[in-house]
């Protein structure tokens, strides 16, 4: 399972990278392929920002393709590549545990299983240098709420409380987009499209992992459907 990364070409110039690009169709631009997460590729685009105009404290952006889930990284100090890679493979879980905890989608006990069932799965990472066009307007949202958020509060770096607070606060606001496969227009909550993928995950893991003659034990999974707010 693929954890792709894809960087902004103001974050691979940070990273100081020679990141490689998608594939793309003759007389089609490069570096802007459409990112879609599935049972292969766990799909991330990130952006870096200036938390105020040309300052040193700067903010990176993640945001998971399908479901717009979205967590800050404040950055003060030089992250290399090794460093951010290492901070993200734990930090999307993270952020979607604390913000599974607080909206109470599932119950405490089943946001711990969740993380136990994900930490079977092998996400390899992998950098890109791409932007998809159709998340850099969530992306843009989301530093406007950093940047207009940093100078009411009068701060330069965001603080990781502040971060994972306004990480909470848009991950369970309504998204409207449009699929990247039907083209049609659908509205979502972000954290219960990713319990969604994330279970879709965990069941093709279990699959694999089980002998194709037995019934697989699905009973510790976690079912989306059973706490689906109404």
């Amino acid at each position: 399972m693929l954890f792709c990364l894809s960087a902004s070409n103001a974050l691979n110039k940070y990273l100081k990278a020679d990141l490689p690009r998608l594939p793309h169709k003759p007389g089609k631009q490069a570096g802007v392929n459409t990112l879609i997460s599935d049972s292969n590729c766990f799909n991330w685009q990130l952006q870096i920002i200036d938390n105020s105009y040309k300052s040193r404290e700067k903010t990176i952006i993640v945001c998971e393709a399908n479901s717009r889930f979205t967590f800050f990284i404040p950055v003060s100090l030089k992250l290399s590549q090794e460093e951010l890679t290492q901070r993200l493979q734990y930090e999307w879980q993270l952020m979607m545990a604390e913000t599974l905890e607080v909206y109470r989608l599932i119950p405490r006990s089943d946001i711990a299983t969740l993380l136990s069932d994900l930490s079977h799965i092998d996400f390899s990472p992998q950098w890109i240098k791409n932007t998809d066009l159709s998340i850099s307007g969530h992306i843009s949202d989301a530093a406007l709420w950093v940047t207009q958020t940093l100078k009411e509060e009068g701060l330069y770096e965001l603080p990781r409380a502040l971060a994972i607070e306004l990480a909470l606060y848009l991950n369970t606001q309504p998204k409207r987009i449009t699929n990247k496969t039907t083209r049609r227009k659908e509205k979502f909550i972000p954290i219960e499209h990713l319990l969604g993928y994330c279970q879709s995950l965990i069941t093709d893991q279990q699959r694999a992992d089980g002998p194709s003659n037995e019934i697989i034990d699905t009973s510790n999974i976690i079912n989306f459907s059973d706490y689906h707010k109404k």
